[in-house]
C-alpha cells in the first residue's frame, strides 16, 4: 500500500511539473524613454543634508546609472507559477554619495548586500510598507545584508545625504532584465504561455502590456514610457 501511494504521489508531481511548458522562447525589444527625465530626489530640509560633490569616479557612476539603465523589463506568467530562486550577489553599492545601481532588480526572498564603497558614512533606510528597515550608520568598507520578502518597489534613502535615492524592484518572476544604455533588452528562456509584461522606470513608474509565446523562437516587444 505504501509503495502504491508513493507511485501515485510521483505521478502527481510529474503532472504538476508538466504544467510548465517545455518550449522556451526569447523576447527582444526596445524601451522608448522620454528625453530629460527628471530624477526624483528628497527635499533639502532634512537634517545633515549635503550636496553631491564632483568625483573622479563620476564617469563610472554615470555609466552604471544612465537613465536608460533605470529600466527593468519583467515577464510574469499568467498560465503557471514559476519557481523562484534568490538572486545571487544582489549588491546595492554606495559610491560618491550615490547609490549604484539606481535600480536593483531581484527575486522575492533575495538578500541584498548594502556595501559602502564611499569615503563617507551612510545610513541607508526604507520606509516602504512591509519592507521597512534601517541599517544604521555604516563606516566606509562596511556591508550589511538585508532580506527582502516584499513583492514590488522598495524605496531607499540615506538619512545623512538628502540627494541619495534608489529603489529595489522585488519580483515574483525569474524572467527579467535591465535595459542597456540604448534602451534595448532581451529575455531568454521563457516557456510557452501568456505573460503580463511590466516595464519599471525609477522616475516614470510602471507600464504594462501582454504577450503570448508559442513554439519557442524570438519575438519582438517594443514599449514606450511617458512622463507623468
Amino acid at each position: 500500500m505504501r509503495i502504491l501511494s508513493i507511485f501515485f504521489y510521483s505521478i502527481l508531481m510529474l503532472c504538476t511539473k508538466a504544467d510548465v511548458p517545455f518550449n522556451k522562447g526569447k523576447v527582444v525589444g526596445k524601451i522608448a524613454i522620454p528625453e530629460n527625465v527628471p530624477l526624483l530626489k528628497r527635499g533639502s530640509s532634512q537634517k545633515y543634508c549635503e550636496e553631491e560633490p564632483a568625483s573622479a569616479r563620476k564617469k563610472q557612476i554615470e555609466l552604471e546609472n544612465h537613465p536608460n539603465r533605470h529600466v527593468v523589463v519583467s515577464f510574469h506568467p499568467t498560465d503557471f507559477t514559476p519557481e523562484l530562486s534568490p538572486t545571487p550577489r544582489a549588491i546595492m553599492n554606495q559610491m560618491e554619495k550615490t547609490f549604484v545601481p539606481k535600480v536593483l532588480p531581484i527575486t522575492k526572498g533575495s538578500t541584498v548586500e548594502f556595501l559602502n564603497s564611499d569615503t563617507e558614512v551612510h545610513n541607508i533606510f526604507s520606509m516602504t510598507p512591509r519592507a521597512t528597515f534601517n541599517i544604521g550608520r555604516r563606516q566606509p568598507g562596511k556591508s550589511v545584508a538585508q532580506l527582502i520578502e516584499k513583492v514590488g518597489v522598495v524605496d531607499l534613502k540615506c538619512d545623512i545625504h538628502c540627494g541619495m535615492n534608489a529603489s529595489i524592484l522585488s519580483l515574483d518572476t525569474p524572467y527579467f532584465t535591465k535595459a542597456n544604455a540604448s534602451g534595448n533588452y532581451e529575455v531568454d528562456g521563457l516557456p510557452d504561455g501568456n505573460y503580463r509584461v511590466q516595464v519599471y522606470h525609477f522616475s516614470l513608474g510602471i507600464v504594462e502590456d501582454n504577450i503570448s509565446i508559442k513554439g519557442g523562437g524570438v519575438l519582438t516587444k517594443n514599449l514606450a514610457l511617458v512622463k507623468p
